[in-house]
C-alpha cells in the first residue's frame, strides 16, 4: 500500500473544518486525515499524549485560546512537518510570523477550491521529495559498518541542508580533536547572474570547484584533515580538523594561508570574488549545526564590509561598534510615508519617499535589521495591493524580496535590487489603477459570460473588478436593475438555448456546459425563462423550421 500524507486540521469553526476535510479527501487516496480539532490546545495535547505522527498541519490563524501560529511553533519542537495557514484579510499582519514559524503556504478566506488544490499539490511534491531524500539517506546509513570519507561528506552535506540529524549520533564516527568550519560564498551573485549565459555558469562552476578542490588538497596534511562539499548556488563548505593539540599554532597559520589563497585564486582565474566566513574553533562536533547558522549570518555582513572579505566574529563586532543603528519606529515611519505617497499618486513624492527608505539602510547595524526592515516593508506593500484589489497573485514577490540580503554582496547592490523590486510593485499598482477606470459592470459581465461552465461565485466576480463582494452586489443591482444571480442565470439559459438550437448536444451535456450539474434544476430554469422544457422547446424549433 502506498504511503499516504497524514494531515491534521485545526479550526474552531466546525463548518469550515468539515469543508476543508472534504477538500483534502477529494485529492485522492494519497491523503489521509489523522486528526481534526476545534482548538490549538486540543491538538497539541493529543499530539503530545499519543505521539501522533503527521506530515501536514492545516490551521486557522485566529482561534480562542492558542492561535495557529503559536500552535505551529509548539509542534515544531515535537515533530517535523509542513504547515498551511488559513487567514482572513485582517490576519495578514501575521504572515511575517507564519513564514518565520515555518508555514509552507497560506490561504485567504473564503477558500477557493482551485487554489486549495494547487497549494496541496505543491506541498505534496515537497513532502514526497523529502520522503525520497530521507529514504535515500537511510539506505546510505546502513550500507557500511564504518564511515568512509565520502559518507562523512554525505552527513555533513545533509546537515547543511537542514536535515534533522539529531537522532542519528552521526558525530561518533568523526575523530576527536579541534574543528573549524569555513563558508566560501561568491560575491554579487544577483548582478553576476545577469551577465552570463547558462553554459557560462556551468563552465565557471566547474572552474570554481577545481580551485577549491586543489587549494583544499594543499591544506590537507599529516596533521590536518578536511571535508569539502557544495552549498547552495556557488558556495562551498569546508570543515577543517586537527587532532594533535601541539599542532594548534600550525593549524591556525595553515588556515589563514588557505583562506587567503582561495580568495586570490578565485579573483585571479575567474570573473568572481568571494567572501569567506570563518568560525571559532570547537571541540564538540554536535555544535556544527549552530556554527553553520552563525556563518550564514556572518556572510551577510559583506553588505557593510564589502566584497572579497574574510569575516569572523571579531570583524563583525568591529563593524557593529562603528555604526549607530536605527530603530523600528523610524523604519515604520519611512514605510508609512511611502504608502501615503502612493495614495497621493504624486510620482515625484513617491520617488522621494522611496529614496529616503533606501538611504536608511546605511544606518542599520546588521543584516538582521535590514532583513527585518525588508520583511515589514514587503508585507505592507503587498497588503496595500490586496486592500486595493483583493487579489493575492503577487504574494510570491515576497519571497523574492526576502532573499535579497543573501544574494547581494554590498549595500549598493542591495539598494539597486530593492529599487527594482519596488518598481515591479509600482507597475502592478499603476496597472490596477488603470483597470479601475474600465466600466466594472462590463468587465464583470464579460467574465461571467466567459466562465458560464464554471463554479461562479460573487467573490470570484468581485475579484475581477477589485471590489468588495457586498458592495459589488449593491453596485451591480443599482446599475443594471437586476441582481448578479439573475444575470448569471439569464446568461446561462440564453447560452443553453443557443446550444440547444444550433448543436446536436444532449440536454445533459448542455446543462453541464452552462454550469448546472442537476439536469432537472436546469430544465426548471429553462422553462421559467422560455415557457417550455428544453426538449419541447427544441421540438418546437425544429417543427417551425420544417
Amino acid at each position: 500500500m502506498p504511503k499516504r500524507i497524514k494531515t491534521i486540521l485545526v479550526d474552531d469553526e466546525a463548518r469550515l473544518r468539515r469543508g476543508v476535510e472534504r477538500l483534502v479527501k477529494a485529492q485522492g487516496e494519497d491523503w489521509e486525515i489523522v486528526g481534526s480539532f476545534s482548538s490549538g490546545d486540543e491538538c497539541l495535547k493529543l499530539v503530545q499524549e499519543q505521539n501522533l505522527h503527521f506530515d501536514l498541519l492545516i490551521t486557522d490563524v485566529k482561534m480562542p485560546g492558542m492561535d495557529g501560529l503559536t500552535l505551529i511553533k509548539q509542534l515544531k519542537q515535537l515533530a517535523s512537518f509542513h504547515a498551511m495557514v488559513i487567514s482572513g484579510f485582517d490576519d495578514f499582519q501575521f504572515l511575517q510570523t507564519a513564514i518565520r514559524e515555518g508555514a509552507s503556504d497560506y490561504l485567504i478566506k473564503p477558500i477557493d477550491r482551485d487554489d486549495f488544490r494547487i497549494q496541496l499539490e505543491k506541498i505534496q511534491n515537497k513532502i514526497v521529495s523529502h520522503w525520497n531524500d530521507s529514504q535515500y539517506f537511510e539506505e546510505v546509513q546502513h550500507k557500511a559498518s564504518q564511515l568512509t570519507h565520502v559518507k562523512q561528506l554525505q552527513l555533513l552535506s545533509e546537515m547543511t541542508k537542514k536535515q534533522d540529524l539529531s537522532q542519528l549520533e552521526w558525530t561518533k564516527d568523526f575523530p576527536n580533536g579541534q574543528y573549524l568550519l569555513t563558508y566560501i560564498s561568491m560575491d554579487n551573485l544577483s548582478s553576476k547572474s545577469k551577465s552570463f549565459q547558462k553554459e557560462d555558469w556551468k563552465a565557471w562552476s566547474f572552474a570554481l570547484d577545481n580551485i577549491c578542490e586543489e587549494t583544499t588538497e594543499e591544506l590537507s596534511s599529516s596533521f590536518i584533515s578536511t571535508w569539502r562539499w557544495k552549498g547552495e548556488d556557488l558556495s562551498y563548505w569546508l570543515l577543517i580538523h586537527v587532532q594533535d593539540a601541539t599542532k594548534e599554532e600550525s593549524f591556525a597559520r595553515e588556515t589563514i594561508i588557505f583562506v587567503d589563497k582561495v580568495k586570490q585564486n578565485i579573483k585571479k582565474f575567474t570573473p568572481f570574488t568571494c567572501s569567506i566566513a570563518v568560525s571559532r574553533k570547537i571541540n564538540d562536533l554536535t555544535l556544527l549545526a549552530s556554527i553553520k547558522e552563525e556563518l550564514l549570518t556572518y556572510i551577510q555582513f559583506r553588505l557593510f564590509l564589502g566584497n572579497n572579505q574574510v569575516i569572523t566574529s571579531e570583524t563583525i563586532e568591529e563593524c557593529k561598534n562603528s555604526k549607530k543603528g536605527s530603530n523600528s519606529k523610524e523604519i515604520e515611519n519611512r514605510i508609512n510615508k511611502i504608502l501615503l505617497s502612493l495614495d497621493s499618486k504624486d510620482q515625484s513624492k513617491i520617488n522621494h519617499e522611496i529614496s529616503n527608505f533606501l538611504n536608511m539602510f546605511q544606518a542599520l547595524i546588521s543584516p538582521e535589521e535590514i532583513e527585518q526592515s525588508l520583511q515589514v516593508f514587503g508585507i505592507r506593500m503587498i497588503n496595500y495591493i490586496m486592500k486595493h484589489s483583493q487579489e493575492n497573485d503577487e504574494i510570491p514577490l515576497l519571497n523574492e524580496l526576502f532573499g535579497l540580503t543573501k544574494k547581494t554582496g554590498n549595500l549598493l547592490e542591495l539598494r539597486n535590487e530593492v529599487y527594482h523590486w519596488i518598481k515591479k510593485i509600482l507597475r502592478i499598482i499603476l496597472r490596477k489603477n488603470e483597470e479601475l477606470h474600465v466600466d466594472p459592470i462590463d468587465v464583470a459581465k464579460k467574465w461571467i459570460i466567459g466562465h458560464l461552465e464554471q463554479n461562479i461565485t460573487i467573490q470570484k466576480i468581485a475579484t475581477q473588478v477589485y471590489m468588495n463582494p457586498t458592495y459589488f452586489c449593491e453596485y451591480f443591482k443599482n446599475q443594471t436593475g437586476e441582481t448578479v444571480l439573475d444575470f448569471v442565470t439569464r446568461a446561462r439559459i440564453e447560452k443553453a438555448r443557443d446550444l440547444l438550437v444550433n448543436t446536436n448536444l444532449k440536454i445533459y451535456d448542455i446543462s453541464q456546459k452552462v454550469g448546472y450539474s442537476d439536469t432537472k434544476y436546469f430544465s426548471k430554469l429553462f422553462k421559467k425563462q422560455y415557457g417550455e422544457t428544453p426538449s419541447k422547446y427544441k421540438e418546437k424549433v425544429i417543427l417551425d423550421q420544417s
